[in-house]
């Protein structure tokens, strides 16, 4: 049987595939299906995939249709560059700002994990006033005028190229400040219920993946200068993006994710903090 894997299209994890793909290549075992993080949140959902890298939200919302790949995860210790909040206004100033100008404070569709944390911040750490919430396409959010969340190459492009007049909020930044935990923004995802073949195929990925990101700094500078790399990115700056970047799901990623969950029960966007269940 062929083990169908969620592929997210961002860089933040572009060269753990492009590694992965050597070792477990498309083919009668392994197949490879791309997508952003919410898509994939649905093709799990409704078994389509068999494993994802995945928002943590998902998880968290739908424990019980899932196990979680041991030591596994994309989060950030410090900055992340690629979850942003853009603002017309600095945070101090932008409840006025949003009297000055009615309307809604937009939202990508491509992530339910980061829509969340953009939440909890914004009451639990900010304390400014409940917006009115509008999701709008990825990429949509500059052309509105509004403050908007943008993640992904997109919001990395903006943080590498900041746009003139637009505050510049990095949410992985905002949440160590505040909690001093990593901030786990997906898992990957293991759909129950596989037959013991898949698990055996699943338990070879594991092993391929763990490797690959404990060696990812030996093969930085190669990847960088990969010709199928966006021409608006600098080896430089992509190499400091991908060192912000952790692969972990230590007991410190654990106590983020915890936390995460526990902010999203009083916010009201989860019924509860789930346990963790583990694919072995």
């Amino acid at each position: 049987m062929t083990l169908s894997i969620g592929r997210i299209d961002y860089l933040n994890i572009w060269h753990v595939f492009h590694l992965l793909e050597g070792v477990c290549p498309e083919g009668p075992e392994f197949g490879y299906v791309p997508g952003h993080p919410s898509r994939l949140n649905e093709a799990l959902a409704s078994g389509d995939l068999d494993i994802s890298p995945s928002s943590s939200f998902e998880y968290l919302l739908h424990a019980e249709k899932y196990e979680l790949l041991p030591g596994a995860s994309i989060c950030a210790h410090a900055e992340v560059q690629s979850v942003l909040f853009l603002s017309p206004a600095p945070l101090a100033e932008l409840p006025a700002w949003l009297e000055r100008n009615p309307g809604p404070v937009c939202l990508t569709g491509a992530s339910a994990t980061s829509a969340a944390l953009l939440k909890v911040l914004w009451s639990q750490k900010w304390g400014l006033p409940a917006p009115r919430w509008q999701e709008v396409e990825p990429g949509a959010g500059l052309a509105t005028g509004r403050p908007f969340l943008e993640i992904g190459n997109i919001a990395l492009r903006h943080f590498v190229h900041p746009p003139q007049g637009w505050h510049i909020v990095d949410l992985a930044t905002e949440w160590a400040a505040w909690t001093g935990l990593p901030f786990v923004f997906a898992v990957w995802i293991v759909r129950r219920g596989l037959s013991g073949t898949a698990r055996e195929q699943l338990g070879r990925l594991q092993a391929h993946i763990a490797a690959i990101t404990a060696d990812l700094e030996g093969h930085f500078e190669a990847l960088s200068r990969l010709p199928d790399l966006p021409d608006w990115l600098t080896s430089p700056a992509l190499l400091r993006y991908w060192r912000a970047m952790n692969y972990d799901l230590g007991p410190r990623e654990q106590a983020g994710l915890a936390l995460f969950g526990e902010c999203c029960t009083r916010q009201g966007l989860l019924p509860g903090m789930p346990g963790l269940r583990w694919f072995s």
